[in-house]
C-alpha cells in the first residue's frame, strides 16, 4: 500500500513523536509513505467560518497534489481527515463549486479531478490491515486498562466520513484490544474533549474537559488512547489546567494509538517517543525498558 502521509500542522509542529511512531510501524505492515508539499488542510473550523471558498480551494490543492502523484491520502489528524473528506464531498457533489475552484487552481498549474481517496490511519489499520494482522505483529502485549476517546472529527457527519458508528463507535476499542489492552466502557464516550470552544471561552472548554475526564476516571483507567492530536493535547496538557481551575488531581497518561502499537510490536526507538510525554506511565516505560535488549536484536517482520 502506498499513501501520501498527511500528518497535519498539529502533529508536525507540536507532536512530532506521533508522526515518528507512524513512520516506525508503517514498513512492518507493508505501507509505503510518501511526502508531498501539502499545506494546512485547512483547519475545518476557523478557516471555513471566515471563507468557505478559501477552505475549499486549499483543500482541493492538497487533493490535487495526491492525484498528481497517483496515491491516496492517509491522514493522521482527525481534523484534517474531516476537512479533506468534506472538501472532496463538496467538490464531487457540486460541479459548479468544482469548476470555480479549478479556475483558481489553474493559476498554479493544478486541477482537482476527483480521483483520490482520503483515509484516516484508523481506517487503514482496521480495514486494510485488519485486527488479525495487527495481533500477529504484537510481541509484547500491553496488558493495561484503557479508556478510548474516538474524537468528534472522525465521527460526524457519519454518512460522509464513514469511519465508525457516530453514536456507538467500537473500532478503536477493537484496535486497543488487539494489542492486549482492556478497553473500558464509560458513560460519556462520544462527548467532545472541549477543544472546539477553547479559543472562545476557556472556562467552558475546560469545564467540558473536566466532565469528560470525570466520566473516564469513574471506570479506573490506567491510560487513555486517542487517534486525534488535538484531543491528545486537550487530555494530556489540558488535564493540568483543569487541575488548577477546578481543584482536581488528574494524572492520566494519554497516548496516540500508534505509540502503543509500536511498543507492543517491540520496535526500537519507542523509549524516545514515550519520553516526550508530559504525563508518563511508569509501568509502560518499565515494560519498554525491560524489553529493550530484545528489541535491539529483533528481526523486523
Amino acid at each position: 500500500m502506498r499513501f501520501a502521509l498527511f500528518p497535519g500542522c498539529t502533529i508536525s509542529d507540536r507532536l512530532p513523536f506521533i508522526e515518528k511512531s507512524i513512520r516506525m510501524i508503517a514498513p512492518h505492515f507493508n505501507i509505503e509513505l510518501i511526502d508531498l508539499p501539502f499545506t494546512c488542510c485547512p483547519e475545518p473550523n476557523s478557516v471555513r467560518s471566515f471563507s468557505d471558498k478559501t477552505w475549499l480551494t486549499m483543500g482541493a490543492r492538497n487533493l490535487a497534489l495526491a492525484e498528481e502523484a497517483g496515491v491516496n491520502i492517509m491522514t493522521a489528524c482527525a481534523g484534517c481527515f474531516e476537512s479533506l473528506s468534506m472538501s472532496k464531498h463538496v467538490l464531487d457533489s457540486k460541479p459548479s463549486e468544482k469548476e470555480e475552484v479549478n479556475k483558481v487552481l489553474k493559476k498554479i498549474g493544478k486541477e482537482y479531478k476527483g480521483q483520490v481517496e482520503v483515509r484516516h490511519i484508523q481506517q487503514v489499520l482496521y480495514e486494510d490491515i485488519g485486527i488479525e494482522e495487527i495481533q500477529r505483529n504484537v510481541q509484547y502485549p500491553i496488558n493495561y486498562r484503557a479508556v478510548i476517546h474516538p474524537g468528534c472529527h472522525t465521527l460526524r457527519p457519519q454518512k460522509i466520513l464513514n469511519l465508525d458508528d457516530a453514536e456507538a463507535p467500537m473500532k478503536l476499542d477493537e484496535l486497543v484490544r488487539a494489542i492486549g489492552m482492556e478497553s473500558l466502557d464509560y458513560m460519556d464516550k462520544v462527548m467532545c474533549c472541549g477543544a472546539g470552544v477553547r479559543g472562545i471561552n476557556r472556562e467552558i472548554a475546560f469545564g467540558v474537559l473536566r466532565e469528560k475526564m470525570d466520566s473516564m476516571m469513574m471506570v479506573d483507567p490506567e491510560v487513555a488512547v486517542v487517534f486525534c492530536p488535538t484531543c491528545f493535547i486537550s487530555f494530556e496538557a489540558g488535564q493540568k489546567v483543569v487541575n488548577r481551575m477546578f481543584d482536581k488531581k488528574y494524572n492520566l497518561p494519554v497516548y496516540y494509538y500508534t505509540e502503543i502499537l509500536a511498543a507492543a510490536m517491540g520496535l526500537e526507538g519507542v523509549e524516545s517517543i514515550l519520553s516526550e510525554h508530559r504525563v508518563k506511565f511508569s509501568a509502560l516505560g518499565m515494560l519498554v525498558a525491560k524489553n529493550e535488549p530484545e528489541i535491539e536484536n529483533a528481526t523486523p517482520h
